[in-house]
């Protein structure tokens, strides 16, 4: 189901197109993170990204919930969207199941997901996406997940973690929230103990931190967003 459209990106297929379709291919890495805002502020982002992902590679989407799980849900840390075809103004885009727990109640709320659609359908129509849900909040779940994505880490795999730097700040604090959390991703430093004292705000940091044992440990800045809007937004790597 498409729930977002018209809100976070536009419609219009010229307009869309032409925020989403890469120019030139660039250099391949393993993981990378994208922020969750309007598209217009970010599409230089994700396309920078996507110029990264070759057609036809399995694309893992690692998604955030910002509210509690539902009552039926509580105790589980990992939901996967059911298998089918999503028809988008630019295309089909083919999602796959990973986890048997079912991401559907969650979706209508989590934007994040739909924002990847246009850059899969024009740029990787090849590719499967495999969107997963979680909802991780100590060092157990970091061990649970992190053994969770190895098993999906299969050389054929890229991963993407939807994460903002920063929850909602007053303006002038905006950018040097966002400046100390790229600073401790691109040092490879394991920042746990900090988000859940409250010293950093960076919204899927215990996703990042599961994905990190997967590859270098160390992320490099790929952009920030042209515009913040009460929060830090930026775009990383990692191979």
């Amino acid at each position: 189901m498409i729930y977002h459209s018209g809100i976070f990106y536009p419609e219009d297929e010229k307009e869309l197109r032409e925020m989403a379709e890469v120019k030139e291919k660039g250099d391949e890495h393993k993981a990378f993170i994208l922020p969750h805002m309007r598209l217009c502020y970010v599409a230089h982002l994700y396309r920078k990204a996507f110029s990264s992902i070759r057609n036809g590679k399995r694309i893992v989407a690692i998604l955030p919930l910002h509210r509690e799980t539902l009552e039926k849900d509580r105790g589980k840390i990992i939901f996967a969207s059911r298998e089918r075809e999503e028809e988008t103004v630019l295309g089909r885009v083919k999602i796959d199941s990973v986890a048997p727990d079912d991401a559907t109640p969650y979706e209508a709320e989590e934007y994040s997901l739909e924002l990847l659609y246009p850059f899969v359908a024009a740029n990787t129509p090849s590719s499967h996406l495999c969107p997963v849900f979680t909802r991780l909040e100590n060092s157990a779940d970091v061990r649970k997940f992190t053994e969770f994505l190895r098993s999906l880490d299969d050389g054929n795999t890229i991963f993407i973690v939807s994460s903002n730097m920063t929850g909602k700040l007053p303006e002038e604090k905006v950018a040097p929230e966002r400046d100390k959390a790229l600073r401790i991703l691109e040092s490879g430093e394991n920042a746990m103990d900090m988000w859940q004292r409250g010293h950093i705000g960076i919204c899927a940091l215990p996703a990042i931190t599961a994905l990190s044992r997967l590859g270098s440990g160390k992320w490099h800045l790929e952009g920030v967003s042209e515009k913040e809007t009460g929060a830090g937004h930026a775009a990383l790597y990692m191979d």
